[in-house]
């Protein structure tokens, strides 16, 4: 069966509900947790994906064309 957008789950859970399927026959039949067939059942589009917060600059000293500070200078490490 091949992989159906979110939008499509959500109208096929709304689908089988009206047909008279129970939740738990939902969250078996689609392979879906109880959460998201309550959030189909409630709603006609899924929630928008959330923004990710912006990385921070490169500041915490981690590099990846050497060994790091504390080892360059020859100092053991504890």
């Amino acid at each position: 069966m091949p992989q159906m957008s979110e939008v499509e789950l959500y109208a096929a859970i709304r689908r089988d509900h009206r047909a008279g399927m129970k939740m738990r026959e939902l969250e078996r039949k689609h392979n879906v947790s109880w959460r998201t067939v309550e959030k189909a059942v409630d709603s006609v589009w899924p929630e928008p994906r959330k923004k990710l917060p912006p990385r921070p600059a490169d500041s915490c000293g981690f590099r990846l064309d050497g060994p790091p500070p504390s080892r360059a200078a020859g100092r053991p490490m504890r």
